[in-house]
Formats: C-alpha cells, structure tokens, sequence
C-alpha cells in the first residue's frame, strides 16, 4: 500500500475545509442567531478563494488531459472556448495573487518587481493554457511549478524564483509553441533582466 504524498495529503485536507466551511455557510442560512449569519458572511470571502483554487487546479487537470477549451467551457457553463481560457487566465492571475493584504508583496513591491510579478502571472496563465506543456520537456512542469510558487512570493524570493525558470526555460524548445506562450516568456525574460539588482561597487579606500 502506497503512502500519500505531502501535497496530496494537504489536498484532502484542503478539500475537507472546503466542504467544512461549505456546510457551515449553508446551516447558518436557516439559522435564528444573527451572530452565527454574520459570521457565516465573514467566511464567504475565504471560502470563495478555496473554491477558485479548487477550480483553477481542475483547469489545470483538464488542459494536461488534452480536454478542449470548447468541452472546459460547456462544463462550466460559458458561452465560448475564448470565455473559458480568459477565466482560467483570471484565475491564475487571482490566485496567484490571493494573499492576506497584510501580507500583500503587490503592496511593497518596487515598479521593476511589480513588472516582474506580472510578467510571472502572464507567464503562469498561458503555460496552463497550453495542453502539452507539461510534457513535452523534462524541465517545463519544474518552470510552471516555479511560477506559480513566484506569483505570491516575496521580493527577493520572487526574484530568485524567476531565476530558476529563467533556468528551466533555457532547455525548452519555444519555437511551436503558442505565439502567447513565446510572448509571455519573452515579457518575463525581459522584465526579469529590468529587475535585477544594481552591481555594488566597492567603496574607495
């Protein structure tokens, strides 16, 4: 009998919050405690965020398995393929961005750094728009895992993140790709470079 991972470990438990907090919301919707409604509306927010992490992983899921946008966006109920590949580009974007505010790096990052978060968070949506990417080099899940850890990462780790896919990019072949992809990768190349730290000179003696 095989043990479970860490991270699928933390999925179940991450899912049994979600219903949790699901099941607590519903009973306090027929309850006669004001308190209890009130405190049910304070975990919409939390909850909302758990849900769209939930979905922003089963987007993921389909697009590795090949499931057409067209198919994603009759599932969810969208009009359109365009519809549904904006959504899940929302939702990496929001995701990735979905920290407590006191904990915000947006907030404290400088104009170069801000560039470089969304050059990741671009970066991050249309590697998981693209179906094949996971699989068509040994490094390219390893630059999509270090995006998504970079789009909520602190200053100085986000830039030392961006290294590491910098890194892991250099060993994909870009050309046949989606032109959004090789875009994207060209911005965060870009931005990463306008980021980089001024050179200390040593101070004369």
């Amino acid at each position: 009998m095989k043990m479970r991972s860490m991270s699928d470990a933390h999925r179940h438990h991450e899912t049994a919050a979600v219903l949790d907090a699901h099941r607590r919301v519903l009973a306090a919707a027929d309850s006669d405690d004001p308190d209890a409604i009130v405190a049910a509306l304070a975990r919409l927010n939390d909850l909302r965020a758990k849900l769209d992490q939930a979905e922003l992983r089963l987007l993921t899921g389909a697009r590795r398995h090949r499931v057409s946008w067209t198919r994603i966006a009759s599932a969810l109920g969208l009009r359109s393929r365009q519809a549904a590949e904006q959504r899940a580009a929302r939702l990496a974007e929001q995701v990735g961005s979905g920290v407590p505010e006191v904990e915000c790096q947006h907030c404290v990052d400088t104009i170069p750094m801000e560039a470089l978060r969304r050059a990741v968070r671009e970066t991050y949506a249309q590697l998981i728009a693209d179906p094949s990417w996971d699989g068509a080099y040994p490094r390219a899940t390893l630059a999509r895992e270090h995006l998504h850890a970079a789009a909520q990462a602190p200053p100085g780790s986000l830039y030392s993140l961006v290294k590491h896919v910098i890194g892991d990019l250099s060993g994909v072949e870009l050309i046949g790709r989606p032109v959004l992809v090789r875009v994207a990768v060209a911005r965060l190349r870009e931005a990463f470079e306008d980021a980089a730290p001024a050179p200390r000179h040593p101070r004369p003696h």
